[in-house]
């Protein structure tokens, strides 16, 4: 990796005391009392942003403890079947009474890791102070975009991702096996396994890991639990396919800017059997149709300009966190659900970024600021005025998309080789 792409920010003057071991402590209980503080919010905030936790997955394991159907495992899911795990340990610890300050627990412990990693982890270190400045890249957008980035299974997911890809470079078995397990619990991770996949020399190692933790997640399953079904194991793949227009997704942001501005025949309303706010009207059915099938061939688009880039000689510490970013924008924008916690999804590419393209990606990290701050506006300050088409709101929406795609844009032009190959450019693991 040359010096270029991984400077350090430009030192900041600061008082003498205040050196790497005052940082740190500071940005650890800036970052504990984030996750505490978007807790309280959640326990009166009148939009319920943990009403998924707290009412939701409690829910299907209420039900599955009743009837004996394990959803994943004898009936088809909306999530991977590891995603019960979490929900499961919740259960565990806190109980009924105590379900929400469980899991919250669960998600500060697995933060809390993954920032040791980023940090503390080979703190002596040539490039520490660039993990620190990505860390508090991503104690700022954990301050934006707020209780969502603690309420959903989503928030589980992060902490794997970002020391997957941290990981990748040196231990690129352990990378798979950690984006794979994530994957399990929500299908983002794929994106940057896809993308290591794609870029990384030994593609070896990275199935190994990825075969390993499927293992652990499926085998137990398998050799435990009686009645268990492949298809039902498989089942996220397709159960998203019947659903309609998700009310933030960028199509569907796109034909609420419309009604607000008093285009017709345009309804909001809530779905009871998937517990989602869709939109209906015209060309809404058609966009719907057209996403899943367009976001397959965007992301196979990208993959097949990645394997090019490589080739051509863009460096791995460039092609790997742009690649990755553009894959999950992809998988943000190119779909028909867009709900507010799919944007918890940038903070680990951009901090992985950061770390091995600084001065490219701090562009990117003031964005994905942008986007965080407009999606806790968005969610949950006034949910309530966005679903109701009032002008400004839908607007907010329409512009929090808008720089997702802007982010897109820009990943891929950083993918675009510019100069040879040099000897150290790719992972030797």
């Amino acid at each position: 990796m040359t010096a270029a792409g991984r400077r350090a920010p430009r030192a900041v003057p600061r008082p003498r005391w205040f050196g790497p071991g005052v940082e740190l402590w500071l940005m650890w209980v800036v970052f504990i009392a984030c996750h505490l503080y978007y807790g309280w919010v959640s326990s009166w905030h009148a939009s319920v942003p943990m009403n998924d936790v707290t009412g939701v997955y409690r829910g299907w394991l209420d039900r599955a403890a009743e009837t004996g159907s394990i959803p994943g495992v004898h009936e088809p899911f909306v999530y991977p079947v590891a995603s019960l795990l979490p929900m499961w340990l919740a259960d565990l610890i806190g109980g009924h009474a105590h379900y929400g300050t469980a899991w919250l627990l669960i998600v500060l412990l697995l933060d809390l890791a993954a920032l040791w990693w980023l940090t503390l982890r080979n703190r002596g270190a040539a490039g520490a102070g660039l993990r620190r400045a990505a860390a508090w890249f991503w104690v700022a957008f954990m301050i934006a975009i707020g209780p969502i980035g603690i309420g959903r299974i989503d928030a589980i997911t992060v902490p794997f991702a970002l020391v997957g890809m941290l990981s990748l470079r040196e231990r690129a078995m352990g990378a798979g096996a950690a984006l794979t397990f994530a994957a399990w619990i929500k299908v983002w991770p794929a994106a940057p396994f896809a993308a290591a996949f794609v870029v990384i020399r030994r593609r070896g190692r990275l199935v190994i890991g990825a075969v390993l933790a499927c293992l652990a997640v499926l085998l137990p399953i398998m050799l435990l639990v009686d009645g268990w079904r492949f298809e039902h194991l498989t089942s996220f793949v397709a159960e998203q396919t019947g659903r309609g227009l998700q009310v933030e997704s960028l199509g569907a942001s796109l034909l609420l800017m419309l009604a607000a501005f008093g285009a017709g025949g345009y309804r909001v309303y809530f779905d009871q059997q998937i517990l989602t706010t869709q939109i209906e009207g015209p060309g809404s059915a058609a966009i719907a149709s057209a996403l899943t099938p367009l976001m397959f061939v965007v992301i196979l688009a990208l993959l097949g300009f990645g394997f090019l880039a490589a080739r051509g000689g863009t460096r791995f510490a460039r092609l790997y966190p742009s690649l990755t970013l553009a894959l999950v924008a992809t998988f943000i924008l190119v779909n028909k659900v867009g709900s507010p916690q799919f944007f918890t999804w940038l903070a680990p590419v951009i901090v992985v970024g950061l770390v091995w393209d600084f001065r490219w990606f701090r562009w990117v990290a003031l964005l994905g600021l942008l986007v965080a701050l407009l999606t806790q506006v968005i969610y949950p300050w006034y949910y309530g005025w966005v679903t109701a088409g009032i002008p400004w709101a839908a607007f907010t929406l329409l512009l929090r998309n808008l720089l997702v795609l802007a982010m897109l844009v820009l990943a891929v032009v950083r993918m675009v080789p510019r100069g040879a190959r040099s000897p150290a450019a790719a992972p030797t693991r």
